[in-house]
């Protein structure tokens, strides 16, 4: 069997999307990775994301389900066609995942469904409505990783825990790498981790914990300490915490606050963001100062920077909904899961109402999920990166391309939306 070493490929796994990872190749597989974290190296090498001695399964064919007896295979031409025929009756149109599709999908996607009444989910709903809405009001600085490695001198991580989201975002730009002007790496840099929990974060940097109703008053007491006037810590936190992170920002040139969902698993989330958004603007006429959202998917920034530019946000048959748990399943709509593991998160509930109403349920996906197990249509595609080739966009906005590693016979997401809407726009 050939064996072949191939450098500076694309990982997608998270919204990072390293550009630096080595992989041994033998035949039509990943035997062997170098510069990869542990989730890059399972999506190389097939494995589970958290449980890395489990092999993940692949969707390798296309199916339907005809009744409750039973599947039938279909070719991945008639899986489409069938999809196709749900869509034609549907009165709305469910699009969840999205955030694990390539751009081109995307546009193709967005395309077919624009004059389609259409309810958008995205696998990283939460941050990316916030983000959408917050960044709407104060439109505060954003910068690329690489100058965040290059100049950043202070770097926040509000409700964020990358860790858990973004594993490389800390050795490779954050905190730990050398750049031009933080030549000794963490030694030149100052790292807070602000959050309403105590994660493993504490173990690379300072980390405050704050009560989840006083998170909005942390900022306007940092706020307020800034314009001069005397530092109130508000009740539950520390003023000696709270000056020193004070005068770590005082003393920067260059800050960048990373923002997570953790904010936005309280009632006052919003209010958070907006207040800390607002801040980091008027922050940004002392040094330069960015706030930047931090996305698991690896295309969460490329659904959002294509939904913007489709105008989305203007086109009044769609409407962009940050929790699916708020998705109230009603008759006539049809439930399109893109890469992403719908009733893995549906309640017990909007699954009863899925069936009650008898909502078609259409899937793409490169993996077998739960929602690929309830599906009506499954049709295979390949994984991006991988099987097939395809661009995303990175959690800073930067777009990079994901070449495919070998030739076999999976199809890109692409080529099956384009298939899938070709037809219904003649």
């Amino acid at each position: 069997m050939t064996r072949k070493t191939l450098t500076s490929l694309v990982c997608c796994g998270c919204s990072c999307l390293c550009d630096d990872i080595d992989a041994v190749i033998e035949g039509d597989r990943v035997v062997e990775t170098a510069n990869a974290c542990r989730w890059g190296a399972a999506r190389f090498l097939g494995l589970k994301k958290f449980s890395h001695a489990l092999p993940r399964a692949r969707c390798r064919s296309s199916r339907r389900r005809p009744d409750s007896r039973g599947r039938h295979d279909l070719s991945l031409a008639e899986a489409v066609s069938a999809c196709r025929d749900h869509l034609f009756f549907a009165r709305r149109v469910v699009a969840y995942g999205l955030g694990q599709m390539s751009l081109d999908a995307l546009q193709l996607l967005m395309e077919g469904l624009r004059d389609w009444e259409t309810l958008w989910i995205p696998s990283d709903g939460p941050l990316l409505q916030a983000f959408v809405e917050t960044y709407g009001r104060h439109a505060p600085a954003l910068t690329s990783l690489e100058c965040v490695r290059n100049h950043a001198d202070v770097v926040i991580f509000w409700g964020a825990n990358p860790l858990r989201s973004t594993p490389r975002l800390l050795s490779r730009y954050a905190l730990f790498p050398r750049g031009r002007f933080t030549e000794r790496g963490a030694e030149d840099r100052k790292a807070w981790t602000v959050d309403i929990q105590t994660t493993e974060m504490g173990r690379v940097t300072e980390l405050m914990t704050i009560p989840p109703d006083r998170e909005k008053d942390c900022v306007r007491a940092l706020r307020r300490a800034h314009a001069g006037l005397p530092l109130e810590a508000p009740a539950g936190l520390s003023a000696k915490t709270l000056s020193m992170l004070l005068k770590d920002m005082e003393a920067s040139r260059y800050r960048v606050f990373f923002f997570g969902r953790g904010p936005l698993y309280h009632a006052g989330g919003e209010a958070v963001l907006d207040e800390l958004a607002s801040w980091v603007t008027e922050l940004g006429a002392f040094a330069p100062t960015f706030l930047m959202p931090l996305p698991g998917d690896f295309n969460s920034m490329g659904f959002l920077q294509v939904f913007l530019s489709c105008g989305g946000l203007a086109n009044p048959l769609w409407r962009l909904q940050g929790d699916v748990h708020r998705w109230e399943p009603r008759a006539g709509d049809v439930l399109l899961a893109l890469s992403g593991d719908c009733f893995w998160f549906l309640t017990d509930d909007q699954k009863r109402a899925v069936r009650k109403h008898r909502i078609p349920v259409l899937a793409l996906s490169a993996h077998e999920t739960m929602t690929t197990a309830e599906a009506d249509v499954v049709a295979a595609v390949g994984l991006q990166g991988l099987d097939v080739s395809g661009r995303a966009t990175r959690l800073d906005g930067i777009s990079l391309f994901a070449e495919n590693l070998w030739n076999g016979e999976a199809v890109s997401d692409e080529a099956v939306v384009r298939d899938l809407f070709e037809p219904l726009r003649a």
